[in-house]
């Protein structure tokens, strides 16, 4: 409806003073920071910039954001959907001891983290070794024994399938032999003993068998020895994983506390990123911004309580304030809509009320359906209740919404109802014949069996929207002083409009039609100097009509989107109802019914929404739009899990 009045904001305040005021004007959420000033030659004053601050808190929040992530899988805090966010003070947080009892616990849990991810390194290491040892078991000798002073013990393993004949073939002109000790599903285990001097030769002939050394390096004693103390390690292990789960459900019930110290770090590096746009003196710092014209007295309590010296005044004709909208419940859900294709410049008008009507009225035609209608609805409503989003994710839901109840309304008009549903079921499930024919769902008609009348009002819609966009331009050129522009530039248009209208309905409607043409010709060349040129360029004006009709003709596609969901929602309906009345043929219906009707609706609701948006960006702001204004972004507090009191 409008475009907020913006003032522009400078503040010297003593430097002591520079961080306890920016967060107290983050917690306004009014004021939008801007690089202040510095000046030139000797008067040039510096900005402030620490960057090994904001490295420190980013690291910082990194380490909260590491922790949440772990003790939230322990945490058995019941938060539902719509769970609302803590209230709380940062400041007091900061000063009452529970920043640092947080950040204790970030850092034990950490530590936890760290311990837990080397005791599961070491128990598969120690679950191999074990795996390994088992099957050693039943081997008498010390596993680091290698042998006598004419002897050589090798501890070995070879497949399952060679034999112990292959062994004895492959070892018979050596002075070895292999001793078998055990063996599992796919490895034999065996006790390789070698005359000193045959060692590599009775090797190489194993090696050719398949032989590998065993992974037994490091053991002492016999297998059942190491077997015994590897298996005590690991039920260490284990005793000390579960005592630091323990721990971690514990520090799990002060998971809030964490959430807080998140949101706490986040104002902290939003706070140090705005003071980067402060120039300072020795003792003082310069802040620059801009201030909505009614959020200006709030920002005044909060400044003369810092004593420090301000100035609230009109921006420079050569400045482009940031552009805040303000709008009422309804229109704001689309702001974000306006926003995809471009703020209005700062001081234009604000689209948004109108564009937010008429993009109610073309949804609900492109997706006139009252069951589609309704699962919009609820879904964009209800994740509301249930997610409780912030702002931007909130209008977007409750665009959807709305555009919902729009569709619904259509869809009572022209009797769609998931397509031609009711119809369908009765004859094709309950044997009602002729029920296509007999049962008269629509108020006005059915757009499938009667598109030329869907058509015409696909066009008179089209039509009010682009006289609706030539009436802001008109008021526009008026509210700038420019009336005789107005009137020469649009409302001769309006005229020749009005004029073929009446020519349809009425013989002497050609003579305002006449009326309208003369006063273009007359009118659109004016600014020239030359009489033929004025009447030469009044003539060629004329063209321009080529250009609203090609306009008008793009609100066709309002048909073909609501033809297209309508005629994918009957092919579903009939292929959902060709197993008969049989249960079989109820369960296939369910099933087709839930994935066509689902797949039509994502496909549709995309389109529609595409096709919508073009209608406003091309058709409807090509009349009077002025672009290019970059939107309102206040300093704010860092508002995850919590709101400031």
């Amino acid at each position: 409806m409008a475009v907020v009045k913006m003032k522009k904001l400078a503040v010297f305040a003593h430097e002591r003073d520079a961080d306890a005021l920016l967060r107290r004007l983050m917690r306004l959420r009014c004021v939008e920071l801007k690089r202040s000033d510095t000046g030139e030659g000797e008067d040039e004053l510096s900005l402030i910039r620490d960057d090994g601050r904001c490295a420190e808190i980013e690291k910082n929040i990194s380490r909260i954001t590491e922790a949440l992530s772990v003790l939230s899988k322990y945490s058995t805090r019941k938060k539902g959907l719509g769970s609302s966010k803590v209230s709380v003070r940062l400041d007091k947080f900061r000063t009452d001891g529970s920043y640092a009892r947080a950040n204790g616990i970030v850092s034990e849990t950490l530590d936890i983290t760290g311990r837990l991810s080397a005791i599961k390194n070491e128990e598969a290491k120690q679950t191999s070794l074990l795996k390994s040892l088992s099957v050693w078991r039943g081997y008498d000798l010390p596993l680091d024994f290698e042998g006598t002073e004419r002897t050589v013990v090798v501890n070995v393993t070879l497949p399952t399938s060679v034999t112990g004949a292959r062994i004895d073939d492959a070892l018979g002109d050596t002075a070895a032999c292999a001793v078998k000790v055990g063996e599992d599903k796919s490895t034999a285990c065996y006790a390789l003993i070698c005359h000193k001097g045959e060692e590599d030769e009775a090797q190489r002939k194993l090696s050719a068998l398949g032989m590998l050394k065993a992974p037994l390096d490091g053991f002492g004693g016999t297998a059942a020895h190491s077997y015994s103390v590897t298996k005590k390690k690991l039920e260490k292990l284990e005793a000390e994983k579960n005592a630091l789960d323990e721990r971690l459900r514990a520090l799990a019930s002060d998971i809030e506390l964490l959430e807080i110290l998140y949101d706490a770090e986040g104002t902290s590096l939003a706070a140090e990123r705005g003071k980067e746009n402060f120039a300072k003196t020795e003792l003082c710092v310069l802040l620059c911004g801009w201030v909505p014209e009614n959020e200006e007295k709030r920002v005044c309590a909060v400044l003369s309580k810092f004593g420090c010296a301000y100035e609230i005044e009109e921006p420079n004709e050569d400045e482009e304030p940031p552009v805040l909208l303000k709008n009422n419940f309804f229109a704001t859900t689309f702001e974000w809509v306006l926003g995809m294709y471009s703020y209005p410049k700062y001081g234009t008008y604000d689209p948004t009320f109108i564009m937010s009507i008429f993009y109610f009225i073309i949804f609900g035609l492109m997706f006139a359906d009252v069951g589609y209608g309704f699962i919009l609805t609820v879904a964009g409503f209800g994740a509301i209740l249930l997610l409780n989003p912030g702002k931007g994710m909130r209008n977007f839901l409750a665009m959807f919404g709305y555009c919902g109840i729009s569709s619904m309304i259509m869809g009572v008009l022209f009797g769609a109802y998931f397509g031609n549903l009711p119809q369908v079921f009765s004859e094709n499930m309950l044997g009602v014949e002729g029920a296509s024919l007999s049962m008269q769902t629509a108020v006005l008609f059915d757009p499938l069996n009667d598109p030329m009348s869907f058509l015409i009002i696909s066009l008179g819609v089209g039509a009010v929207h682009m006289i609706a966009g030539m009436a802001v331009q008109f008021y526009v050129l008026c509210k700038k002083g420019q009336a005789v522009t107005a009137l020469c530039d649009i409302a001769t248009w309006w005229l020749t409009f009005l004029g073929i209208g009446l020519a349809v309905l009425f013989p002497w409607g050609i003579y305002v039609a006449i009326a309208g043409v003369l006063s273009l010709i007359l009118t659109q060349g004016r600014h020239e100097k030359s009489i033929i040129m004025k009447i030469a360029k009044g003539v060629m004006s004329l063209y321009g009509s080529i250009n609203y009709i090609s306009d008008l003709l793009s609100y066709s596609r309002i048909l073909a989107l609501g033809l297209a969901a309508g005629v994918i929602a009957q092919v579903i309906n009939v292929m959902g109802t060709m197993g008969g009345p049989s249960f079989v043929g109820f369960i296939m219906m369910v099933l087709v019914f839930i994935v066509g009707h689902l797949l039509n609706l994502a496909i549709n609701v995309l389109g529609t929404f595409v096709h919508t948006s073009r209608l406003q960006y091309i058709e409807f702001f090509g009349k009077f739009y002025e672009d290019g204004g970059k939107p309102f972004t206040p300093a704010v507090p860092s508002d995850k899990y919590t709101t400031e009191q």
